[in-house]
């Protein structure tokens, strides 16, 4: 088998490795790597290493691995020699880069050659669960192993400080350093969610904060009909956002709210001016919340808000068991 793959090759890391990895995996006669000659790569990168630095940093890292068998070539297209030569079999590409196999499939059939056969590798991920990338590095963000130096930026998409507390809480509980900042954004669902729009809502409010940020989070509450209760359970959402375009959800544990205020919110009030007619007090949601009230301060809005943005981060925590996301 003829393998081939490209890439700019410019800060090497575990990405790296596990790409160049999957090729001599496939047990090739030759593996034929097209390196993004400099002025192809200065198109996409303010900065990047000389070719000829590159090139030999990578001859290099092929050796300590005892990969052999290798042709480097120049490439000043994103298809490289993958489009032209006949003599190979397969390509490997990252996960981000999966489109592109399947265009330069197409311009091999429309110059009468066969389809390459395509291994897409799935991205690494560091620390913060964002692919590690040489420019990542290069701005001192992570290492090449992917663990993170400077503090996540996560922008909570809400000026409520109950929100962001919790977000910082989780956050660091997951051994994360961030800067936790609340970000004002348009409510875009009515002024009482029901049912789907909570959920709708906190995707929304995710992207709407996310900007410069590594993670967008949103939080909403809403009113949700349960059928074997036959009533409507007070659920908090919550959509975590990154800048790869990954979002995950949950939500946190749901209660049933008195039948007056039920009724008041079915008469046009939001649960939260029911709550104050019926507790006296004013910005409840900001202090310890309806369900501080509820249960006699057993339970406070911040813990209930902190059990959503947990929920909403477990396929973060626990990647091995979650499908790594193709790209961007």
């Amino acid at each position: 088998m003829r393998v081939v793959l490209g890439g700019t090759f410019d800060v090497l890391h575990d990405g790296h490795e596990a790409l160049l990895g999957a090729a001599f995996a496939l047990r090739p006669r030759r593996v034929v790597i097209g390196l993004t000659t400099d002025r192809f790569a200065r198109k996409t990168r303010p900065k990047v290493h000389r070719y000829a630095t590159r090139e030999g940093n990578l001859r290099q890292f092929l050796a300590r691995h005892g990969w052999r068998n290798v042709r480097i070539e120049p490439i000043e297209d994103a298809y490289g020699p993958a489009d032209d030569l006949e003599d190979l079999d397969a390509l490997v590409v990252s996960a981000e880069r999966a489109p592109v196999a399947a265009s330069l499939n197409e311009a091999r059939k429309a110059k009468g050659l066969r389809p390459l056969e395509v291994h897409v590798v799935p991205m690494v991920l560091a620390q913060d669960g964002l692919p590690i990338a040489s420019r990542r590095i290069r701005d001192g963000v992570i290492d090449r192993h992917g663990v993170r130096r400077t503090p996540v930026l996560v922008r909570v998409g809400s000026d409520n400080p109950v929100k962001g507390r919790a977000v910082r809480r989780v956050f660091g509980q997951l051994g994360l350093r961030a800067q936790v900042r609340l970000a004002k954004v348009a409510r875009d669902v009515p002024d009482q969610p029901f049912g789907r729009e909570a959920a709708q809502g906190a995707v929304r409010r995710a992207n709407a904060a996310l900007g410069r940020g590594d993670f967008g989070v949103g939080i909403e509450a809403g009113l949700v009909w349960d059928p074997i209760a036959e009533d409507y359970f007070d659920v908090q959402y919550c959509a975590v956002v990154d800048r790869s375009g990954r979002t995950t959800y949950g939500h946190g544990p749901g209660f049933v709210y008195p039948p007056d205020v039920i009724r008041r919110v079915k008469a046009g009030a939001t649960v939260g001016q029911a709550m104050a007619e019926l507790t006296g007090v004013r910005d409840i949601g900001r202090k310890h919340g309806a369900i501080g009230h509820l249960t006699d301060r057993q339970l406070n809005r911040d813990r209930l808000t902190e059990a959503a943005v947990l929920m909403a981060m477990v396929p973060r925590i626990r990647r091995d068991l979650y499908p790594t996301p193709l790209g961007p």
